[in-house]
């Protein structure tokens, strides 16, 4: 009996705390439907809806022509869900060996082994989601979707691409500093173009509600996007890539010949200041030229032989000296009170006229003009140069520029400092600002901003346009300005760059050779020799100037170190390309309305903006067949040229016989395809059929030969 009273207590008790037990179960369901219901259903829902950023198009980096020089294109990101819901052992087991070696085949980073050991641990963890290749071509993502496996699909096969745009230069490594990149970092986007004008290239993101279905599968709830993506706007920088192109070769052969350590070119626009073209190049430590940094912008030195111009202008704006005045330069050396300033001529050039001074680049002849008339009032030269705007930046769009450094009378002010200012030291500028103010000189005393962006556009439709911007309206009487086209003419035609006299036009410059200051060991390197910065900066024509430049060496190696036999070499290939290629200077070339043509030029295909220049400016006879896009195809018949459109659409093979490869690279990677090249010349021959639908990323080969 008392066995069975305490059995029946015991199972009491068990009842009394099954019943606590679901009554306590029923008090938190009804809590937490009434009492939490709306906080867990919101938690619910943020579970199985959420809003997705739609990237906006990053807008793309055009040429002055219209041709790409930084765009975005889609590259893919190759993972695996190795536990989808839809495989099967025995599918997975069937596939995966072979699905490794393809990897392995395609990629070639890994072994199959490898490829197969990292699928297969993921699978035993239970993993959704792995990466096995990152930046992935659309062409290669071709081929994965046809391994083994990942031919059946997400589901049943496991495959996960994820698109992703990578920004890419058309023409790699040109202008590469100053189209600049973008900065993922904590800072952003800071370099070049691409920096100067991110908010306008980025676009604004768009966002989508989706719901999630079995299987991991997300879906829009509604047709239209809660917010539409907006695409950021191309920007038409000024650039041109025919005259970049031929700067960068230039200075490229220059640097290696002397095996300089790094220099800088730049080509402007004398009315507008748009810059045509800028290179960068350093040597890196394989002994290769690459760009470093922008130079151009970023660098600020001495300037030394180049700064006499503004110098002497000073003396002129007020009066002190003119150009037949005389000074003696006795035998090119100078004491200096406690200096001695020399000549590079040996000997010495003795009595010069001011213009002389100049001319023959004499640093005795300037330090004695200045220090004569300024010593008694150094600050009256110094607000001179402030008053010529020397003392302000070029305020260019790309960051980087450095201030000048003009010195004052209360900055470390000493009795040699006029004469030393004189020649071109004890300042800082840089390249660009030094162009600057020779750039006003060509444009009749009108200082203009530089600039590297003349428009905005949202597919194709002009948005914003970035007028020339006026500086200073004039830096001088229009007397001085015009002795100081003088001296400039003086320098190339009997002065210091006579060996790069052209007889097919003129130009005005000055040379510039300025001795690297070392910190504290002064003007000598630890070597126990002296180290030199080459310069040439100059117009042409020089009787109506349309084009500035500046090309500054650092440090030549090779015991050649002046300006006019360095730096000025460069500017001569430069201005000798812009000359050829733009008819408007050839005024002695002008063909007359009535003038008969006996026999057509050869004319290749081509960009058609380009090509309709040509006819207008020559006057050629042609006749358009149909309404023309980007590209043109030409051809003769009888005594006139025909010109047609030449299609190209994504994915579709274009035509590109009878174009130079600075055309037919652009109409083929626009188009979707790569290419090798062989020859040179024009296109006479293409390995794949025009008009031939291939995947994109296809590979096209061009044979070119000149004819």
């Amino acid at each position: 009996m008392e066995i069975k009273r305490s059995i029946l207590s015991r199972i009491g008790w068990i009842y009394i705390l099954a019943l606590l037990g679901g009554l306590a179960i029923l008090a938190k369901v009804l809590f937490l439907q009434f009492v939490e219901g709306e906080k867990w259903r919101a938690e619910a829902e943020m579970v199985s809806q959420h809003k997705r950023v739609i990237p906006a198009n990053r807008g793309d980096i055009l040429a002055a022509d219209g041709r790409p020089l930084a765009s975005s294109v889609p590259t893919f990101t190759v993972a695996m869900d190795p536990n989808s819901t839809g495989m099967s052992d025995s599918v997975y087991g069937a596939d995966i060996s072979a699905l490794a070696s393809g990897l392995s085949a395609l990629f070639g980073n890994q072994t199959a082994w490898s490829f197969k050991n990292k699928i297969q641990k993921a699978r035993e963890r239970g993993l959704r989601y792995i990466v096995l290749q990152n930046k992935v071509s659309y062409q290669d993502v071709l081929e994965v979707e046809k391994l083994p496996l990942f031919i059946k699909g997400r589901y049943q096969g496991g495959l996960i691409l994820v698109q992703t745009n990578d920004r890419v230069k058309s023409y790699k490594l040109l202008a590469s500093r100053t189209i600049g990149y973008l900065n993922q970092g904590d800072e952003g986007t800071t370099v070049g173009i691409e920096g100067a004008y991110d908010s306008y290239l980025k676009g604004r993101d768009g966002l989508r509600h989706e719901q999630r279905l079995g299987g991991g599968t997300w879906i829009p709830t509604s047709v239209n996007n809660e917010v539409d993506p907006q695409d950021g706007y191309d920007v038409v920088t000024t650039l041109d890539i025919d005259f970049q192109d031929v700067a960068e070769k230039a200075l490229y052969d220059l640097l290696k010949i002397h095996n300089a350590h790094h220099g800088c070119a730049v080509l402007m626009e004398v009315k507008t200041g748009a810059i045509k073209a800028i290179a960068n190049l350093g040597q890196a430590a394989d002994g290769e030229y690459y760009e470093l940094k922008n130079y151009a912008i970023w660098e600020i030195t001495e300037p030394g032989s180049t700064f006499k111009l503004p110098a002497l202008m000073a003396a002129l704006e007020d009066g002190y000296v003119d150009l037949e005045d005389t000074v003696n330069t006795f035998n090119g050396k100078f004491d200096y009170y406690d200096r001695e300033i020399v000549d590079a001529h040996t000997g010495g050039f003795g009595i010069l006229t001011v213009a002389e001074v100049l001319e023959k680049s004499s640093n005795i002849g300037m330090a004695r003009i200045i220090d004569r008339h300024y010593k008694d009032k150094p600050k009256r030269f110094v607000d001179r140069l402030y008053a010529m705007g020397l003392k302000n930046p070029m305020g260019i769009e790309i960051s980087g520029e450095q201030d000048p450094y003009i010195k004052n009378t209360n900055d470390n002010w000493s009795k040699v400092s006029l004469g030393y200012m004189a020649h071109g030291y004890e300042l800082l500028m840089t390249p660009l600002q030094v162009l600057g103010f020779y750039n006003a000189v060509a444009n009749g005393g009108k200082y203009v901003r530089p600039r590297l962006v003349q428009a905005l556009k949202d597919h194709s439709q002009v948005v914003k346009e970035f007028k020339p911007e006026v500086l200073k309206h004039s830096i001088c009487s229009n007397e001085t300005l015009k002795k100081a086209r003088m001296l400039l003419e003086g320098a190339v035609e009997h002065g210091t760059a006579t060996n790069l006299i052209s007889d097919q036009y003129r130009f005005a410059g000055k040379t510039g050779t300025a001795v690297i200051a070392q910190g504290d060991q002064g003007y000598v390197a630890s070597n126990g020799n002296k180290e030199y910065r080459a310069s040439f900066v100059g117009y042409f024509p020089a009787e109506e100037p349309a084009y500035s430049c500046i090309v500054v060496i650092t440090r030549p190696n090779m015991g050649v170190y002046y300006g006019n036999k360095v730096a000025g070499k460069v500017f001569r290939e430069i201005a000798d390309k812009v000359y050829a290629t733009n008819l408007p200077l050839h005024k002695g070339l002008e063909v007359t309305r009535n003038h008969k043509i006996e026999k057509l030029p050869v004319m290749k295909s081509g960009y058609w903006p380009a090509v309709e220049v040509l006819i207008d400016e020559l006057k050629l006879p042609a006749v358009e067949n149909g309404r023309m896009g980007a590209y043109a195809r030409v051809f003769t018949n009888q005594d006139q040229f025909v010109i047609e459109n030449l299609e190209s659409s994504r994915g579709i093979v274009p035509d590109a016989t009878g174009m130079g490869l600075v055309d037919a690279l652009p109409l083929i990677e626009n188009a979707g395809f790569r290419i090798k090249i062989s020859g040179y010349g024009k296109v006479i021959n293409q390995s794949i059929d025009p008009g031939s639908e291939m995947p994109l990323g296809t590979v096209i080969h061009l044979k070119l030969t000149v004819t």
